[in-house]
């Protein structure tokens, strides 16, 4: 039996299609750096910034001053507060098929959370999203010092929610390896694809296209 659903955050309880984010390995142009350079940088050190060991101004100010020798501050800045800002108009409009999901989940008291792999700026409209008021946890890699694949951020959001993990189901849209982690976690793991595409080839999870097909899967469990 189906006691939670833990959820990845951006691309299965919220898209940012329509705000078309900037992404950080397209960063070299706003700072004046060579790009190829630069992608090879920020590359080696997005790991440390997803658990928080590293902050993602901090990154680059790292990355323009071992390139170029140089920092602009100002520009960082503007970029820091550009991504924040993305993430908020992003979490401001749930879609209304994953608000009703959400809210037929936890009309029927199963427990829910959110794990998500990000930057610090990721997570800050969280708490002021819609769909928060009714998910007992999160789990995220920049608090938690840890991140997906990894089966310790599973187990810990398991833990906050109360649950063993065979009563658990884990729904994403496959970034970072999740659903594998989720597995290794012994999590049954479902791969969302109401805003991802279709996987280009078979999957070893099971594929739900669209959000009411959670709840037949869930009691067929």
């Amino acid at each position: 039996m189906i006691n939670a659903v833990l959820f990845d955050l951006y691309e299965t309880l919220i898209t940012e299609a329509p705000v078309a984010p900037t992404r950080a390995s397209s960063l070299a142009a706003a700072l004046g750096l060579e790009r190829d350079a630069y992608r090879a940088a920020w590359k080696a050190r997005r790991p440390r910034i997803v658990v928080g060991k590293l902050s993602f101004a901090d990154a680059l100010a790292d990355i323009s001053h071992a390139l170029t020798g140089a920092v602009d501050a100002a520009a960082i800045d503007r970029i820091c507060h550009q991504r924040t800002q993305e993430k908020i108009r992003a979490c401001a409009s749930p879609d209304p098929q994953v608000m009703a999901l959400v809210a037929e989940l936890a009309r029927r008291d199963v427990r829910l959370g959110v794990i998500s792999n990000g930057f610090k700026e990721d997570v800050v409209p969280w708490p002021g999203c819609s769909l928060a008021p009714v998910f007992q946890c999160t789990a995220f890699s920049c608090d938690e010092g840890v991140a997906k694949p990894d089966p310790e951020i599973y187990l810990r959001a398991l833990g906050r929610v109360g649950v063993k993990p065979e009563e658990a189901l884990y729904i994403g849209d496959g970034g970072d390896q999740e659903l594998a982690g989720a597995e290794a976690a012994g999590i049954r793991a479902v791969r969302a694809a109401w805003f991802a595409p279709p996987a280009a080839h078979a999957l070893p999870w099971p594929e739900l296209t669209r959000c009411a097909e959670v709840l037949t899967f869930i009691a067929k469990s």
